[in-house]
C-alpha cells in the first residue's frame, strides 16, 4: 500500500484459506472493483487501535538491557573506607562499585566520584565510603529495553546504572557499553554536548541531531519515544548552556529552577520545535539579582536558538523579565489566571500548565504545582472557559468527512497536523487532567490519569491515545522525508501523499477527536 514494512500478526483459530496478492495485483483489484475497494477500506478504517507494535530506538537500544551486562555485580559493604573501595575497583578493574549490605543497595561510587569528591576536594581516603557515595541511585530491571536505560542516563546525566533481575542485582551497564556496541547511539551526542565549554561548541555538537533523528525515523521509532529522545537532547543542551552561563557569570545568588514549557515540558518535541521556558526564583531573590538571571537567560535562549530551537514567537522565554519571577509571584500569576480567566489568561494557561523543571531546585516547581492543582480543580468556571477556548483547535474535517485544507499561502492544500490534529488532543488531555486534580506531564499520561479518576471513560482515553499515535506517526514520517531531502521540517502534510487507506484512517482519527471535543463541551454544559 505505502511501501512500509508489514508488521501485522494474525492467528488462525480454525482452518483458513489465505489469498496472497502482491502489491500491484492488489492495487489492480481495488481499481477494478468499487465494491472491493470500499469493503477493504471500511474493514480497516476504524482500527486505529491495531497499529503496528511500537518500535524502539535504533539498533542495540531495542534489546533488553540485560544484554548489555557483561559481568556480575561487584560490591562492597557500607563500612568500607574510601581507600578499600578504590583498591577493590583497581583489583576488579571496574569503574564503578555498588555499596551494598546483604543484597540491599545503599549507594554507588564511581571513579569520577573519587576524582571529584576525594582527590580534588582533598578528602582523606580513610573516611567511610558513605561520605562520598551517591545514595539511592537509579536502578533498572534487566527486562526493560536498553533505550530506557539510555533515557535514564541522559535525563540524570549519569554514566553507570545498576541492573536487577527478579529483585537481585545482576550487574551494571555504563555509557561505554552502548558506545562499544553501537557507535551512532544518541548517548554519544549527549556525552559530547556535556563536554562543551562554550555555546559555540554546543551549537556545533547539535549539528549531528538531524542525522540522529533521521536514523530513528528510518528504524520506525515510535513517535512517543522519538519525542522523548528529542526532548532529552533539548534538556541536555539547556543544562549545559546553564553551566556555561554560570561559569561566565559565577554561581547563582539564590536558588532557582529553569522551567520548560509547552512541548518540551510535555516531553513531546518534534523535529520542528520552538522554545518555551521560564525562570522560577526562590522567594529569597532580591531585585538586584535580576541582572544576573537576565544574563544567564540570554546565554540559554540565544544558545537554544542557535541550536535550532527558535525563539518563541510570543516571547514566552526566561529572557523576558515577566517570566523571570520569584515563587510567590508565580503563584499569583496562576491564581489570577484561574480566578480571573480572561482570554490572555487562557492563552498563558495553555503553555504554563505544561511546566517541568529542567535544572535547578525542583522543589520550587513542586511547590508551585501544589498551589496550581488546588486552585484549578475547585474552579469549574475556569475549566469551562478553557474547554470553550480549546474549541479553537478543530480537526480539519468538513460536514461530509472531507479534509479541510489550507486555502492559500506557502502551505496551500495541506493539513496542519500540529495545529488541527495534535493540539486538540493536547488541549483535551490538559483540561481533563486538571479537572481530575492531576498535573501529570505528558499528554498520554494525562489521559490515563483522567481515566483513572473517572473524569473520562477508559475507552475515550484509549481512542484519543491511538489517534495521537497515528497523527504523530504521520508527522514524524513527513518530517523525516523533509530532513532526508535537506529541507526544514514542518507540520504541513498534503493528503495526496497518502494512500486511500491511510487517508481514511486519518479521517477516523480526526472524527474521534471531534467526538471527544463534544463530550468535553457536554461535561461543562457548553453544548
Amino acid at each position: 500500500m505505502n511501501s512500509a514494512p508489514v508488521r501485522n500478526h494474525s492467528v488462525a483459530l480454525e482452518d483458513t484459506l489465505i489469498y496472497h496478492l502482491d502489491g500491484e495485483a492488489f492495487a489492480r483489484a481495488r481499481n477494478a472493483s468499487v465494491e472491493f475497494d470500499t469493503l477493504f477500506i471500511r474493514a480497516l478504517s476504524d482500527r486505529l487501535t491495531q497499529q503496528p507494535a511500537a518500535q524502539t530506538f535504533r539498533g542495540v537500544s531495542g534489546e533488553t538491557v540485560k544484554r548489555l551486562v557483561t559481568r556480575g555485580p561487584v560490591s562492597i559493604g557500607s563500612s568500607a573506607s574510601i581507600r578499600e573501595v578504590a583498591q577493590k575497583m583497581v583489583d576488579e578493574r571496574v569503574s564503578a562499585m555498588l555499596i551494598a549490605d546483604g543484597g540491599s543497595l545503599s549507594g554507588i561510587v564511581t571513579d569520577r566520584d573519587i576524582r571529584k569528591r576525594v582527590v580534588a576536594a582533598g578528602l582523606s581516603v580513610d573516611r567511610p565510603v558513605t561520605d562520598i557515595m551517591t545514595k539511592q541511585p537509579a536502578i533498572l530491571d534487566g527486562d526493560a529495553h536498553a533505550y530506557e536505560a539510555a533515557m535514564i542516563m541522559m535525563q540524570r546525566n549519569i554514566h553507570h546504572l545498576p541492573i536487577t533481575s527478579n529483585g537481585e542485582f545482576i550487574g551494571m551497564v555504563a555509557r561505554s557499553d552502548f558506545m562499544r556496541i553501537e557507535t551512532e547511539h544518541p548517548l554519544y551526542l549527549v556525552s559530547d554536548i556535556g563536554k562543551q565549554t562554550t555555546a559555540e561548541g554546543v551549537v556545533n555538537a547539535c549539528k549531528r541531531l538531524p542525522a540522529l533523528i533521521i536514523g530513528q525515523i528510518e528504524s520506525d521509532a515510535h513517535s512517543e519515544q522519538l519525542g522523548k529522545f528529542i526532548t532529552m537532547i533539548t534538556d541536555t543542551v539547556t543544562r549545559q548552556l546553564l553551566r556555561i552561563g554560570e561559569t561566565e557569570y559565577g554561581p547563582p545568588p539564590c536558588d532557582y529552577a529553569w522551567v520548560a514549557l509547552g512541548s518540551q515540558g510535555r516531553f513531546e518535541q518534534s523535529a520542528k520545535s520552538d522554545q518555551d521556558n521560564a525562570l522560577l526564583l526562590s522567594d529569597a531573590a532580591k531585585p538586584e539579582y535580576d541582572a544576573y538571571f537576565e544574563a544567564i537567560a540570554k546565554v540559554v535562549n540565544d544558545g537554544l536558538d542557535a541550536c535550532g530551537y527558535v525563539y518563541c514567537p510570543g516571547d514566552v522565554m526566561a529572557s523576558n523579565p515577566k517570566w523571570r519571577q520569584p515563587l510567590q509571584q508565580w503563584k499569583q500569576y496562576f491564581n489570577r489566571w484561574i480566578t480571573v480567566p480572561e482570554q490572555k489568561a487562557l492563552m498563558h494557561a495553555n503553555i504554563f500548565f505544561d511546566l517541568r523543571c529542567v535544572a535547578g531546585n525542583v522543589e520550587l516547581v513542586e511547590e508551585l504545582k501544589v498551589s496550581i492543582r488546588s486552585d484549578a480543580r475547585k474552579n469549574e468556571i475556569f475549566l469551562a472557559l478553557m474547554a470553550r477556548n480549546a474549541m479553537n483547535y478543530q480537526p480539519p474535517l468538513g460536514f461530509f468527512r472531507q479534509f479541510v485544507l489550507e486555502r492559500s499561502g506557502e502551505h496551500k492544500n495541506t493539513l496542519d497536523l500540529k495545529l488541527h490534529g495534535i493540539m486538540p488532543i493536547v488541549e483535551l488531555a490538559r483540561i481533563r487532567s486538571l479537572a481530575a486534580g492531576e498535573l501529570r506531564i505528558s499528554t498520554r499520561n494525562r489521559l490515563r490519569a483522567a481515566a483513572e479518576a473517572g473524569e473520562i471513560t477508559t475507552t475515550d482515553a484509549a481512542n484519543l491515545i491511538d489517534a495521537l499515535d497515528f497523527i504523530e506517526k504521520l508527522r514524524v514520517e513527513h518530517q523525516g522525508r523533509q530532513l532526508q531531502a535537506g529541507k526544514s521540517p514542518d507540520n504541513h502534510l498534503a493528503p495526496n501523499e497518502l494512500s486511500p487507506l491511510v487517508r481514511q484512517n486519518l479521517k477516523s482519527a480526526f472524527s474521534q477527536v471531534r467526538v471527544s471535543q463534544s463530550a468535553l463541551l457536554n461535561r461543562f454544559h457548553l453544548a
